[in-house]
């Protein structure tokens, strides 16, 4: 763990096995603020999230994101608001649920129907309408704020002005999802909950493709110039493309920070903030898109940003990322001299380690501590 200094910005990854679950810590040593984005899977919380909470004497949440409904991001974060043991006050919540993406408010709450946690070792679904529909009363009930900043409405593109949102010291600055994308996942929702058969539905759990894995030894062998230079076929995800994503700045210092955010959408306004390959925009830490997946990164955005260092967290379960055409991606055409960060030391991406392609391309690799899998802090 690093130190935190006065008046400093950290962000810390905790372990979420395939999911996300960010920590963003700011203020002075006497005034902390927090910021929680994603909870990961069920474990999750109670492995991670809850216990770092104790210890870090962390009782208070300015704002806690729900960026989109997939397992391994909401699963933590449902289990977060089930603890009644929990001594934890959220000051404001980011969520978009069914009512936010057919462009209403929510109704009045209704009776929470419970979703049973799945074990962390089994397939991870794409589970997003069930556990969004559970999500949501369980927030009515709760009485926390809920997407205040946008009226109640939803967090989306064009509803505030600049898509500017202010935390006091810290600026957030809105880049995902447009109108169009929440639109594009209302047909999946309806129609996941349709055949679960009731709204809050049983979770509907598809068997995920199996994917070709290449051996250690053969990623060894990979071409980085060939892998890099793959067209990005971009996500199809309609939940993946509702997720939440800006830029957080404070003291100067900006995290973009992007869920599992479209790649076209994250382009274009970043380009709309006046970002351009002559002209990148400085970025202190980019949280990659999706986990590394090599549909949700492209050498237009990467080009698009001046960053030092690039945030991975996964531990590759399930699907197998980060994709090696990804991480290419940035050793190629992301910022020289940068320093890519993983929460998880895995068969999928030490081999990033080989001292061959750190010295080409001019990048630096960093891994957990040992004996602390699934976290890795950085102070700025």
């Amino acid at each position: 763990m690093s130190l935190i200094m006065n008046e400093s910005l950290t962000i810390t990854m905790l372990p979420a096995n395939e999911g996300d679950c960010l920590l963003i810590t700011y203020g002075a040593d006497t005034n902390k603020k927090h910021i929680l984005i994603d909870g990961g899977l069920a474990s999750t919380y109670q492995k991670a999230i809850k216990p770092y909470l104790a210890t870090h004497g962390i009782q208070e949440l300015e704002l806690l994101v729900v960026t989109h409904v997939d397992r391994d991001h909401i699963e933590g974060v449902l289990s977060l608001l089930k603890d009644d043991s929990l001594d934890i006050k959220v000051n404001n919540i980011w969520f978009n649920g069914w009512y936010h993406l057919i462009g209403t408010t929510p109704a009045p709450p209704a009776p929470v129907e419970p979703v049973t946690a799945l074990d962390p070792d089994e397939p991870a679904p794409v589970f997003g309408a069930v556990m969004g529909e559970e999500l949501s009363p369980l927030i009515q009930q709760k009485g926390w704020a809920w997407n205040q900043q946008f009226g109640g409405g939803a967090v989306e593109l064009s509803a505030v002005p600049n898509n500017v949102i202010n935390f006091g010291e810290v600026q957030l600055t809105l880049l995902s999802p447009s109108r169009k994308k929440l639109e594009e996942m209302i047909p999946v929702w309806g129609k996941e909950c349709a055949e679960a058969g009731m709204i809050p539905g049983v979770p509907i759990i598809p068997t995920p493709m199996a994917r070709v894995s290449l051996s250690e030894a053969e990623k060894m062998q990979i071409n980085v110039d060939a892998l890099a230079a793959e067209k990005t076929k971009g996500d199809h995800s309609k939940a993946n493309g509702c997720s939440i994503a800006f830029m957080l700045e404070y003291q100067g210092k900006r995290f973009l920070l992007s869920g599992d955010a479209h790649v076209d959408l994250l382009e274009a306004e970043l380009k709309r903030l006046g970002a351009s390959k002559a002209k990148p925009l400085r970025v202190d830490l980019f949280k990659i898109p999706h986990h590394g997946s090599q549909n949700n990164l492209s050498k237009t955005l990467l080009e698009l940003l001046d960053c030092k260092h690039y945030l991975i967290s996964t531990n590759g379960n399930h699907f197998q990322h980060p994709d090696d055409a990804a991480i290419a991606k940035i050793v190629k055409f992301g910022t020289a001299e940068s320093t890519l960060h993983f929460n998880y030391k895995t068969r999928f991406n030490r081999h990033w380690e080989k001292a061959e392609w750190q010295e080409t391309y001019h990048y630096r690799i960093e891994f957990p501590a040992e004996g602390e899998d699934g976290y890795k802090s950085l102070s700025f």
